[in-house]
């Protein structure tokens, strides 16, 4: 008998394989078919499960003895560029709360008496899990502190490319998750990357918020040591004078990065170093100011720039006599 090809036997194999996958369930199969059957079927995968969000009752709520920690003096509606003419600068901190960077920020704030403006993302304190919950503590030490709280949304998505209803479903978690947190509805709110639409800055005023965006910026994602940071800071604060003759503005870093936290003790050395000479020339000194207001057209806060500049001017030349500032 000739020899068959091997091709043609293999060929011949696959058949059987197929036509027993093709006709088990057609008819009775003999139990050699039954026992191949399975080959032809793929395995499930396992189902994916998404975390759960529990969030406390209002029982578990510390009512926190701030009456303003969202914004709710400033009118609703604004979007506020945030740059000025005056040498005043606003910390903003974004991305938050993190467990292993905001804690000593909040240190290093208290120590340097910076009051800043915090947008977090509420997805890291659902309250669901013991690591959510310390994201929520977080969050309430910031207001303890005397900071202030944004929005800064759920998922961080970029709202111009969302629908309405998803814009509005993301404010109604979010907002739900930051009430729950502190007692308190956020007023205040910085849209993911800074993207606005003339569309979504309507919705944004309509659901109760003014957004709140940047003049100034250390560049903390982009670079990765806090030496960087500060020469970006004053790169940027260079660039926005000579173009559009803005000597301050609110400036924006991240809570989420060590590096950034590290800068901010540098960047404020640096400003008073600075306001050493601006002393001697007579001019206006870096003020590091506590209240957004100060960025708002036709707000006026409960002590103007002017005030400041005064007890400014006291402090610095008492710090420029020392060592550190010669």
């Amino acid at each position: 008998m000739p020899r068959i090809p091997w091709k043609v036997r293999l060929s011949c194999c696959a058949l059987t394989l197929v036509a027993g996958g093709s006709f088990a369930g057609a008819s009775e199969v003999s139990t050699a078919r039954v026992a191949i059957a399975p080959l032809a079927i793929r395995p499930v995968p396992a189902p994916i499960v998404e975390p759960v969000h529990a969030e406390p009752g209002p029982a578990e709520v510390t009512p926190i003895p701030n009456p303003d920690v969202t914004g709710l003096r400033f009118p609703s509606g604004l979007t506020i560029p945030g740059g000025t003419k005056h040498r005043a600068i606003l910390f903003t901190f974004d991305d938050g709360p993190s467990r292993r960077t905001t804690p000593r920020l909040l240190d290093i704030l208290d120590d340097l008496g910076i009051k800043a403006v915090f947008f977090v993302k509420s997805e890291s304190f659902g309250d669901g899990n013991p690591w959510e919950r310390e994201h929520a503590d977080i969050v309430r030490e910031i207001v303890r502190r005397g900071h202030t709280i944004g929005n800064h949304t759920e998922t961080h998505r970029q709202l111009p490319l969302l629908r309405n209803a998803e814009i509005e479903a993301e404010l109604a978690l979010s907002e739900r998750k930051i009430e729950r947190a502190i007692g308190s509805r956020p007023r205040l709110i910085r849209p993911p990357g800074g993207a606005l639409s003339k569309r979504v800055e309507q919705l944004l005023g309509e659901n109760g918020y003014t957004s709140v965006m940047w003049a100034l910026y250390g560049g903390d994602l982009e670079v990765g040591t806090p030496e960087d940071v500060v020469r970006t800071f004053f790169r940027v604060l260079q660039r926005r004078e000579e173009d559009t003759g803005d000597r301050g503005g609110i400036l924006l870093m991240h809570d989420t990065q060590q590096h950034s936290i590290d800068a901010v003790p540098r960047l404020v050395s640096a400003l008073q170093k600075r306001n050493c000479k601006l002393l001697t020339d007579g001019e206006e000194l870096y003020d590091i100011v506590d209240d957004l207001g100060y960025f708002i057209p036709g707000h006026e806060p409960d002590e103007t720039l002017g005030e400041r500049q005064e007890e400014l001017r006291e402090r610095t030349q008492r710090a420029c006599n020392t060592v550190a500032f010669r």
